[in-house]
């Protein structure tokens, strides 16, 4: 911002102030978003968020889209321990399922964590926002380990499992994922509740 010279030194202080409010202003309007426990009405957006990352290979799940009654099923259809949104504006920019990982008995406490975010919403909190609020209740759900299935080539993914979630790498599925051309390493994350 440019000043005439003459400009009163004391109304420069209150211009610069008022410059500064409202770039916080802008930002802080930017990054308001909202975490809660998700909910059916969700699903359509949770779907397309997912079947975005499945497109780009992103998720461990499967190579195919989902259809809203597939991702209720998975959600709402099995035991579960708890699933939350983050949205803005309206809108889900992603989300995050702690899910039963077996039905085994002796899996019963273990829980596979997924987590997504919208490609344009990356890096800005939100995926953090998402893992502390899933993993707080961690405990208070009576989970023994929490499980994440992680492609071993994209190591941005892997580093932000290893520092915003606490999970660390317990081993490798080498070429268990397959599409029609390449078989890729599938990482196995874990993090052990303590009571």
């Amino acid at each position: 911002m440019m000043l005439p010279l003459a400009f009163p030194h004391w109304m420069m202080h209150q211009v610069i102030a008022a410059a500064c409010r409202l770039r916080h202003e802008i930002r802080g309007s930017e990054m308001r978003y909202e975490v809660r426990s998700l909910q059916t009405v969700d699903l359509p957006e949770v779907t397309d968020v997912y079947n975005a990352a499945c497109r780009n290979r992103e998720s461990t799940h499967g190579r195919r889209p989902w259809s809203v009654t597939e991702m209720s099923e998975f959600l709402f259809g099995r035991p579960s321990f708890v699933a939350y949104t983050r949205i803005t504006k309206g809108g889900v920019i992603g989300w995050t399922a702690l899910t039963r990982h077996h039905d085994n008995e002796g899996l019963r406490q273990t829980a596979e964590m997924s987590l997504y975010v919208q490609a344009a919403f990356r890096s800005q909190g939100v995926g953090s926002a998402l893992a502390h609020a899933v993993l707080s209740r961690a405990s208070t759900d009576n989970l023994h380990c929490i499980l994440a299935m992680i492609f071993a080539d994209i190591p941005k993914v892997i580093s932000f499992a290893e520092r915003k979630c606490g999970l660390s790498v317990a081993g490798c599925l080498p070429g268990a994922f397959s599409d029609s051309l390449t078989n890729y390493d599938v990482l196995v994350l874990q993090k052990l509740i303590v009571p």
